[in-house]
């Protein structure tokens, strides 16, 4: 007797949201130009990182490691990055100069971008002991950090239960991947996203910045 034929399970998440709802959403540059997601994503491989409010400890710290990533490093890939806060767009300045980025980052304050694709507005419960690699600071030291970068600003820059998201799009509208942050420590390590981008994986640990990629 044959052994069952084995049939590939289509894992890619294509139909967890409509894409097309995705486009047209509006976001907002550190200028406060609107502009649809399609406009900011066509033409190159995506790598789009939802964060979570612009005071956040942990955003902070996951978005200073992709700025060890050049944008001139990126050019002969066709692949950009695109960090998308719920913050108001004057916020991304003072954001973009404290952590360095270089690269394209816009802000739906509305958050409806987050809720077409999904994303959580509240932390789920998870029963592992997560650890990124991007979060140098302790919870201890972490908690402080966000309650003084919260004073000092004495503005809301987002939402503070939103959670985030990485989504990786090809220049022909093909999801290479998407994941649903379900708590704030729960983002995808830098270096799988640029795998699943076709990328080489860089040395995050090193205290010089990221020369190639």
């Amino acid at each position: 007797m044959e052994p069952p034929e084995e049939v590939e399970i289509q894992r890619l998440p294509e139909n967890l949201f409509d894409l097309n709802a995705v486009d047209q959403c509006i976001l907002r540059d550190r200028n406060g130009q609107a502009t649809t997601f399609k406009s900011a994503r066509e033409g190159s491989t995506c790598i789009i990182v939802f964060i979570r409010h612009f005071i956040d400890y942990v955003a902070k710290e996951y978005v200073e490691d992709f700025s060890k990533i050049f944008p001139r490093h990126l050019e002969g890939s066709n692949v950009k990055i695109i960090v998308i806060g719920c913050a108001p767009s004057r916020f991304i300045a003072p954001f973009c100069d404290e952590t360095n980025f270089e690269h394209s980052m816009f802000c739906d304050s509305k958050r409806i971008i987050h809720k077409c694709l999904g994303l959580y507005d509240y932390p789920q419960n998870s029963l592992s002991n997560e650890v990124s690699p991007h979060v140098k600071s302790t919870a201890f030291s972490g908690f402080f950090r966000t309650v003084w970068r919260g004073i000092k600003s004495q503005v809301e820059q987002g939402d503070s239960l939103q959670q985030g998201g990485q989504l990786i799009i090809d220049q022909d509208g093909k999801i290479l991947f998407f994941h649903r942050d379900s708590h704030p420590l729960d983002h995808t390590p830098i270096n799988d996203l640029l795998h699943a981008a076709n990328l080489p994986r860089i040395d995050f640990l090193c205290n010089f910045p990221i020369k190639d990629v």
